[in-house]
């Protein structure tokens, strides 16, 4: 019975370190809107065909703009429309508002620390690609700006969990203020692996079980 016992402890000693140290990644997606101006790398308003950066209203009613009068770069307010179901750590709920940081893409030259942030949750932009394009509708021309890239989700007692973005600005093609809607994809999800110290204790375990067969045999013999 003294093996047996030994052999359950080493066993529960393992197990129990090892899923203690497993990471704990962010997971989950949410889509906000807002409203923005396209403008240049000063600040200044411009058409969506010259615009080489993005500066965020203060409100989702389009007031506020840095370029307005305010500092650029400066911050934005987003307000989230939806909050995916299913496996979703975020912390982010329908109706959160959260800020954002006036982004020049043309040329990106981040990282962006903070980029945005809603109910906890911050997001580093590390790279960035842009598209800009006009389509006609309905007798005028609809002008959009979009912009991809991906960076690092973080929130407290979480680990820094890779994650990808997609946004897309557009307007009636004769104003520079226009409104936005961004896409948060599924952050990534690695596998849990255990840390170099659970595999330790973990070999210790396999040790532990090793040595009271080894006691169990001689003591039957």
């Amino acid at each position: 019975m003294r093996s047996l016992k030994t052999l359950l402890l080493g066993t529960a000693l393992a197990a129990g370190t090892s899923l203690s140290a497993m990471a704990v990644p962010l997971t989950g997606s949410f889509d906000f809107i807002g409203q923005f101006r396209a403008a240049d790398s000063t600040g200044a308003n411009v058409p969506f065909g010259s615009a080489t950066a993005v500066d965020f209203c203060g409100n989702t009613g389009g007031q506020g703009c840095d370029g307005s009068g305010g500092t650029f770069p400066g911050t934005g307010a987003f307000l989230v429309t939806q909050s995916s179901p299913g496996p979703n750590n975020l912390g982010v709920s329908t109706g959160n508002v959260g800020t954002i940081q006036d982004v020049i893409f043309d040329p990106f030259t981040g990282p962006v620390t903070d980029f945005f942030t809603v109910a906890g949750l911050s997001f580093d932009l590390a790279n960035l690609t842009f598209n800009k394009f006009d389509l006609p509708s309905g007798g005028q021309t609809i002008s959009f700006i979009a912009l991809s890239g991906s960076g690092t989700l973080k929130r407290d007692g979480f680990d820094d969990t890779s994650a990808t973005f997609s946004f897309t600005g557009q307007t009636d093609g004769q104003n520079t203020v226009g409104t936005f809607s961004f896409s948060g994809a599924s952050a990534a999800v690695p596998g849990a692996v255990p840390e170099p110290a659970s595999l330790a204790l973990f070999g210790a375990g396999l040790l532990g079980l090793g040595l009271a067969r080894r006691r169990k045999a001689k003591i039957d013999a």
